[in-house]
């Protein structure tokens, strides 16, 4: 049976989600700023967003940018997995502390972090 779930299947699926959420931010700011932080006085609670974005490309640059075999895509992989695994775990901590309202956040990266995983750990 062929494998159907390839490198490149996986990487445009994290980058398809990406962008949808990507887009949503830049389309409606208030609307997500609303609805993930009721309770926000300041743009403190949004730093630790950005910086867990900021750490994922971070990762994905870092791992890309040191190879020029056929193992890239692995080592691509593995900064999808450290990065989205460092949001997940920043946009879970704060919905769980009441921080931010990231249900949905902290679910998609939990899927994009599983998907890099299985996808790393089976090939």
């Amino acid at each position: 049976m062929k494998n159907i779930l390839s490198y490149k299947i996986t990487l445009t699926i994290c980058a398809v989600l990406l962008i949808l959420t990507g887009l949503m931010m830049h389309i409606d700011p208030a609307h997500v700023a609303g609805s993930e932080f009721p309770n926000a006085q300041g743009a403190d609670n949004i730093y630790h967003v950005i910086g867990s974005l900021l750490f994922l490309i971070a990762s994905i640059v870092f791992f890309a940018g040191r190879v020029e075999d056929t193992k890239s895509q692995q080592l691509l992989l593995n900064g999808c997995v450290l990065g989205f695994a460092i949001m997940f775990i920043t946009a879970g901590f704060m919905t769980v502390t009441q921080v931010g309202n990231l249900g949905v956040a902290t679910t998609e990266l939990a899927i994009l972090t599983a998907l890099c995983l299985y996808k790393r750990v089976t090939h």
